[in-house]
């Protein structure tokens, strides 16, 4: 499974919206964490996650995840995942990273969640 991780980001008002494509690994979460801090340090404080197009994540995906969280609740930020599938649902919900950030269905839903100030 040699599947080419990629990712695409744009801001929306003060919301960074990132969309992952491909198996999120360790190098497809660096390449999220790398956009993440980048942002973090212009000023954003709202990203939203999705991760509609990446249904694989392994453990280091996953700590890699946490480190950003980490980053953003330094910033008192927010972070939301959307599209998760089921399977990562729960797994990050057994991981305690939805104790730190919301999950969303749909993407949409997060960024007008954000637009609103929660």
């Amino acid at each position: 499974m040699a599947e080419e991780f990629s990712l695409s980001h744009q801001q929306e008002n003060d919301v960074l919206i990132i969309r992952t494509n491909g198996y999120l690994n360790d190098l497809g979460a660096e390449k999220v964490d790398t956009i993440c801090t980048e942002s973090l340090k212009k000023g954003v404080k709202k990203i939203v996650i999705n991760l509609e197009k990446s249904p694989l994540i392994n453990s280091i995906g996953i700590s890699i995840l946490i480190g950003v969280i980490e980053a953003i609740e330094e910033l008192e930020g927010k972070l939301a995942f959307t599209n998760l599938t089921p399977t990562n649902k729960k797994t990050f919900e057994m991981m305690g990273l939805l104790q730190f950030a919301q999950a969303f269905d749909a993407e949409t839903e997060a960024v007008k969640a954000f637009k609103g100030g929660v």
